[in-house]
């Protein structure tokens, strides 16, 4: 039997970015297409191949109304809402150990890790992924950097500092995108030394990497883009509203 698949959404952020005054929603439980931003993502990737359990990472405020979306969404699996924490390392690890309690994986289960503000990876790219996770313990989605990428150092000069730049090879840099699949116990472990440690990380493969465990590169997606600012608001309501 394959590993069962368990899918944590990440819907911990403020958006500050993407808000329309202190009173708003944060993006992931605005409305967008008829549904709540975050249910994009769940809905499409409920259809990879072998996901058993979602685990929502939501912030207090905002449980009742996520409850409420996924209780009308009649998915195909169990599903769990877990604290979000006050950094993405720490909802990662929340619901890890919600996880955990719930459903208790196997070691040799997969988890996938989305951040809500990318409504567009599709579930192709997710088993993609989970093919290679399999193989090698954790996979992650890149795409190719369309810019010229610097490295800032500063060096005394007379008075005042100065920045300088060193030119990165752009052949040798991708850019990282979500969801990302690692086998459970290594993700696990990480999680739990990177909790005792007090650490925090941008993403679950840089987390990995430090453990000792690069994740292999998988091609990504161009559409696979974040909702950050309210023009790419505006950005994925025009995509929804051509389909």
């Amino acid at each position: 039997m394959p590993p069962s698949l368990h899918l944590i959404i990440l819907a911990g952020g403020l958006s500050t970015r993407a808000r329309r005054g202190d009173a708003a929603a944060p993006k992931q439980f605005r409305m967008i297409g008829g549904t709540m931003l975050f249910m994009l993502s769940v809905r499409e990737l409920l259809r990879a191949q072998g996901v058993s359990s979602l685990t929502v990472a939501v912030p207090g405020p905002w449980e009742a109304l996520a409850q409420r979306e996924l209780e009308t969404a009649e998915l195909t699996c169990d599903w769990y809402l877990a604290p979000a924490g006050t950094t993405r390392t720490a909802s990662t690890w929340s619901a890890a150990r919600n996880l955990e309690t719930t459903c208790s994986p196997s070691a040799d289960d997969l988890v996938a890790v989305h951040d809500a503000a990318r409504p567009f990876a599709s579930h192709h790219l997710l088993n993609r992924l989970v093919i290679s996770a399999s193989e090698h313990d954790a996979a992650v989605p890149g795409v190719a950097v369309p810019d010229t990428i610097v490295r800032i150092e500063e060096r005394e000069a007379s008075d005042e500092p100065h920045a300088f730049a060193r030119y990165l090879d752009r052949n040798e840099l991708q850019a990282v995108q979500t969801p990302q699949v690692f086998r459970w116990h290594r993700f696990y472990e990480a999680h739990l030394w990177c909790h005792e440690q007090k650490r925090t990380f941008t993403d679950d493969g840089g987390l990995l990497a430090a453990c000792g465990l690069r994740p292999v590169v998988v091609m990504g997606e161009p559409e696979n883009w974040k909702v950050t600012t309210e023009g790419d608001w505006t950005r994925a309501e025009s995509l929804l509203r051509s389909r």
